[in-house]
């Protein structure tokens, strides 16, 4: 039985089990529809570390999970937004919320031990910014839409300009990371000439994931 989102946290309104886990019915929190089982780490009590993450926001939590995603480490949500995962992956995760938690803080690291010219390329600026936002709005109608050419011509340049800017001011990088990821599977689902079930999955995918973002 799924009774947490799996991308923030949230305990789930409906509660998903068995072959059914297809839902309707999105988390409250980040508007993640569940349309296939996610993988969820198993209990093993001697095995395993809790993180609370019950002070952190919606973002922040999708950003963490994002992050674990990309690195495949398994892990698990539980009640009051405890994140489990490995113990075996402990230091690594450790590293992971602490680029999460203090981005300007690393990011002024980075800055010292580089100089002035890798400040400046940190930021995308507000090409990024506005890249991103134009996004939101194009994978919406893409959803809805998805043979509409134009909709899509639109969607592949801005993912082409994601692609290749670092992350806009505010936006922590494995949150950006993960907007590069999903725009490209939307822009490759469209331009492969993919079906429209599945490129309108790509789209919603991308469209829930930026929604508290602009």
């Amino acid at each position: 039985m799924i009774l947490f989102c799996p991308r923030c946290g949230n305990e789930l309104a409906q509660r998903v089990k068995g072959e059914w886990f297809e839902s309707a019915t999105p988390c409250g929190a980040c508007g993640l529809v569940l349309t296939e089982p996610p993988l969820v780490l198993a209990p093993d009590p001697d095995e395993e570390v809790e993180y609370a993450l019950d002070g952190w926001d919606v973002p922040e939590r999708a950003a963490a999970t994002a992050a674990l995603v990309e690195v495949d480490i398994p892990y698990r949500w539980e009640e009051g937004l405890v994140l489990v995962v490995p113990a075996v992956a402990e230091d690594e995760v450790d590293v992971l919320l602490e680029e999460l938690e203090a981005p300007d803080e690393l990011d002024a690291a980075d800055g010292e031990a580089g100089g002035a010219d890798d400040d400046e390329v940190a930021d995308g600026g507000e090409e990024a910014q506005a890249a991103m936002a134009d996004l939101f709005v194009v994978a919406d109608r893409l959803q809805h839409a998805p043979d509409d050419l134009d909709v899509g011509a639109s969607l592949l340049m801005l993912a082409a300009i994601v692609g290749e800017s670092p992350a806009p001011y505010g936006i922590e990088r494995p949150v950006w990371r993960r907007i590069q990821a999903l725009a490209a599977a939307t822009a490759t689902a469209f331009d492969d000439g993919s079906d429209e079930e599945t490129v309108a999955v790509e789209a919603r995918a991308l469209r829930d994931f930026l929604r508290d973002l602009v």
